[in-house]
């Protein structure tokens, strides 16, 4: 099937989706750290290290620094952690490093040995102007889809795409000072910022943009633009989407599985039967596949990627 009705359908289904919902330099700079935050159990909760500089975007008027958190074990670093980077979301028009739960996803990782990074990124109120290889991507997208979206929200997306990548490249150039191996890296978004990641990690070989590839995706209730950008070899993904999500079609994430049956490429499907939009929604912390909690899965499903075990794949139904 041709992808332009799916590519229409899911851009003008986003721009509805941000009324209602919830050029960047990419070369690295040097790491620019402040707000360090020690653990109040250091037993289980992560050292945090707020607002590390990790760019500046362009927007109407001029730039604007962009600031990433970092969190990590409490254990001293001893060698270079694997790491995921996290995309919150909010409709590319809010939302902010902090929301999302990204407190819970966090100590969900670095209690598995691993480093957590949660991004700001440029927003539609930000005005932010992308710079041209990234209006190439959403010029792309929109051509495919006949050419008939227009709404200023599409730089707020490439911004998104563009800002994700320089994050990317800036840990990677500065693996050593934030003990941080890209190597083995996992991106993980929700709803907006799982466009995202889908898109930074699946969409973006075919414009030579450059970024550390990850070993696995994760894909809270969001969605791939063009499904057929997956492709034979790219990284395993997670889904969690409900089955009456009216925000992202849950059609959506049926189309990127069956996409990866027929490329190949390994996966974990979590239906769940009835839910909506969102980590309350879909009951992220409350419900349970063989004992587990989805976020527990989920946190499986990435450390066993990123430490080379054996994930669980599958098309699974969560009925609360």
């Amino acid at each position: 099937m041709s992808d332009r009705p799916k590519i229409y359908n899911t851009i003008f289904a986003i721009f509805v989706f941000l009324l209602a919902a919830c050029g960047t330099d990419q070369g690295a700079s040097t790491p620019v750290i402040i707000n360090p935050e020690p653990p109040t159990n250091p037993s289980t909760e992560p050292v945090v290290t707020r607002d590390i500089q990790y760019g500046e975007g362009q927007v109407i008027g001029g730039s604007m620094p962009l600031f990433l958190d970092l969190y990590e074990p409490a254990e001293d670093c001893s060698q270079n952690r694997p790491t995921t980077l996290f995309v919150h979301g909010g409709g590319f028009t809010g939302g902010n490093k902090r929301s999302d739960n990204t407190e819970e996803l966090a100590r969900e990782m670095t209690k598995r040995g691993t480093n957590f990074v949660s991004i700001q990124y440029r927003l539609n109120p930000d005005e932010p102007l992308p710079s041209a290889p990234f209006v190439e991507v959403m010029d792309d997208l929109i051509a495919a889809a006949g050419g008939n979206v227009s709404d200023d929200r599409v730089d707020a997306i490439a911004a998104a795409f563009e800002d994700t990548v320089t994050a990317l490249n800036f840990l990677e150039a500065n693996q050593d000072s934030l003990c941080s191996d890209t190597n083995r890296l996992a991106y993980w978004g929700s709803s907006a910022g799982a466009y995202t990641v889908l898109q930074v990690a699946y969409g973006l070989n075919q414009f030579g943009i450059q970024r550390p590839d990850p070993m696995v995706v994760i894909d809270y209730w969001g969605n791939l633009f063009r499904d057929s950008d997956l492709e034979v070899g790219e990284a395993p993904f997670l889904i969690v989407h409900g089955t009456e999500d009216r925000t992202v079609s849950y059609q959506d994430a049926i189309d990127l599985a069956d996409q990866a049956d027929v490329v190949g490429v390994r996966y974990a499907l979590y239906s769940v039967i009835g839910a909506g939009h969102g980590y309350g929604a879909t009951g992220v912390n409350s419900n349970r596949i063989d004992g587990q909690t989805l976020l527990e899965r989920t946190g499986d499903f990435v450390e066993t990627h990123l430490f080379g075990e054996a994930p669980v794949y599958g098309r699974f139904n969560i009925n609360p």
